[in-house]
């Protein structure tokens, strides 16, 4: 092989040919990163009339506003449907008994009919063989102003109460 002295036009030519090389494979990869943008763009503009990012960026941030504000009215009206549920009746408790020894069956009974807050009405009927009575006894916070009879006492220690525990006080 022969060495040939490189004179400086062919220095230029050959540093000339490096960079041409390298702007070729820079077009490439930009000519690729083009077309991925492109197939992005097109299916923006599926998903939207127009491409506008701003627009779409605007009505997005509507519906998260409208979102949030539905939220919140959804979040009060649980919050009043809670208290209102708390402050119903709950289901109500029986308790059948035998008031007098001389009856044959439990024909007697009470019934709590209170809330989660041990607030409403014992109702008792008391059976015998010539006579019934029914009697109410209101009841506020698990307490009576009137006695209580053993058999009210335990229906209404049946009953739910918002703190789980079932308080039962007689006045």
């Amino acid at each position: 092989m022969m060495n040939l002295p490189l004179n400086t036009t062919d220095l230029w030519l050959l540093g000339l040919t490096a960079l041409t090389i390298l702007n070729l494979i820079l077009v490439v990869v930009l000519s690729a990163q083009k077309s991925k943008l492109r197939r992005q763009l097109k299916r923006w503009q599926t998903i939207h009339e127009t491409a506008d990012l701003d627009a779409i960026y605007e009505r997005t941030l509507k519906r998260v506003e409208n979102a949030d504000e539905v939220i919140a009215n959804l979040t009060a009206s649980m919050h009043a449907l809670e208290l209102a549920v708390r402050t119903k009746v709950s289901t109500p408790k029986v308790k059948r008994y035998n008031a007098f020894s001389d009856t044959g069956s439990d024909l007697s009974f009470s019934v709590a009919l209170v809330d989660d807050t041990q607030t409403g009405i014992v109702l008792s009927s008391i059976y015998g063989r010539e006579e019934s009575r029914t009697y109410g006894k209101p009841v506020v916070n698990g307490e009576s102003a009137y006695p209580l009879t053993d058999e009210e006492a335990d229906v209404l220690s049946l009953a739910p109460s918002a703190s789980g525990r079932r308080p039962v006080k007689t006045v």
